[in-house]
């Protein structure tokens, strides 16, 4: 059997493949899109001790060691009688110790001494061809593992363009494209939702994350929603206005950020998303409007049953008023590190986002998937749109 290998910025059907053909065709073609991603990185910066140390990205070593790392781990060497996966060493010497991001603090990864950039490299492709052999081969009756290192790929793709971004780098050609939104959206106000029993979580889909899970229900007042997300020009003029420095539209932690924070001058267009907002910031501009940021489940509920809102998703990640928390009943799956402790713990929280952006490979643009970040964050391609009881 020979997989076709073409580069994939986005274009693959929204499910993930369960077949053997289709779940190496998606790991190839993801692959050389990884690589693609940063193919014109400078030379230096692939050195970690001159790459910039910040608390929000990775050395691209590291990061792109441990998608191979993830990949062997996950899809070759974990089992139910070895969840250590200590019975099948990794081909690549000291792997453990150097790329499981469970055991390597993320501060130490700029110090840390690697193999070369091209033993890294060539441990990926050694990854990929052991992990299409073990497919080819039907070693691969559990297909969890195999969509899970797929997934994980996915996710990392769109870091990656969030540190390009972050260093102010170029985004390269295989990325989609950000585009304005559509006139009829820019026309479109806002979407009645009935509200009552809202069936949430865990999805048809042939893959469902731990934190998605299980199906549960909630009672949802009946409200409104915005038809699209907020532009950048909406924003730029809160922004610009004397409400942006009234402590009343601000919580109590959004207001020491907004003063520890230096905010530029937002994106004047009318046609465009407003992208890289902070949480804190999505929730004074929708105070400021007389407004409230949707719950996760207010988001979910319209993403499931408007097409019309539906539609409209996908240009940023969107920012809701919920806390990343277990569902009633949740439990942790075999990448116990992916959920669990991101949950509210020690003071620290992170908040859900929904939709994806247009740098969001589609296999994870479903209603259900549960995006989170630290309120305070805006490096991610993230807006909002905002929400009202009615």
């Amino acid at each position: 059997m020979t997989f076709v290998e073409t580069v994939n910025g986005g274009s693959t059907p929204t499910d993930i493949p369960t077949d053997v053909a289709g779940l190496g065709r998606a790991l190839i073609a993801q692959r050389q899109y990884t690589l693609a991603l940063y193919a014109d990185l400078p030379t230096a910066y692939w050195e970690p001790r001159n790459f910039p140390v910040r608390a929000t990205i990775n050395p691209p070593l590291w990061e792109l060691a441990h998608i191979g790392w993830f990949q062997e781990f996950f899809a070759l060497r974990w089992s139910v009688d070895d969840v250590t996966g200590m019975g099948t060493p990794s081909c690549l010497d000291a792997a453990d110790r150097l790329f499981d991001s469970r055991a390597v603090p993320h501060q130490t990864r700029w110090h840390l001494t690697y193999p070369s950039k091209a033993t890294c490299l060539e441990y990926m492709q050694r990854v990929l061809e052991n992990v299409i052999d073990a497919l080819m081969g039907g070693r691969c009756e559990d297909r969890y593992g195999f969509q899970l290192v797929l997934l994980h790929e996915d996710m990392h793709a769109e870091a990656l363009a969030m540190t390009l971004t972050t260093l102010g780098l170029a985004l390269p050609a295989v990325v989609p494209k950000r585009a304005p939104l559509p006139p009829h959206q820019l026309l479109a106000r806002e979407i009645r939702c009935a509200g009552g029993s809202a069936r949430l979580g865990a999805s048809m889909r042939a893959f469902c994350f731990d934190n998605e899970k299980p199906v549960h229900i909630e009672q949802l007042q009946a409200f409104v929603i915005d038809a699209r997300v907020v532009t950048a020009a909406e924003f730029a003029t809160f922004v610009a206005s004397a409400a942006f420095r009234d402590a009343r539209f601000w919580s109590i932690d959004g207001n020491a950020w907004r003063e520890a924070h230096q905010i530029a001058d937002a994106d004047p267009r009318k046609d465009f998303a407003a992208i890289h907002v902070s949480f804190f910031a999505a929730e004074a501009y929708s105070r400021w409007v007389n407004r409230r940021l949707p719950t996760e489940a207010e988001w979910e509920y319209a993403a499931t049953l408007s097409a019309e809102f539906s539609a409209s998703t996908g240009q940023v990640w969107e920012w809701t008023s919920t806390p990343f928390a277990p569902h009633p009943g949740f439990r942790a799956e075999r990448y116990a590190d992916y959920s669990e402790p991101w949950f509210l713990s020690n003071g620290v929280r992170h908040q859900v986002l929904k939709g994806g952006s247009f740098v969001t490979h589609p296999r994870l643009k479903y209603p259900q998937y549960r995006n989170f970040y630290t309120p305070d964050r805006s490096d991610m391609f993230c807006g909002f749109r905002t929400c009202a009881i009615t």
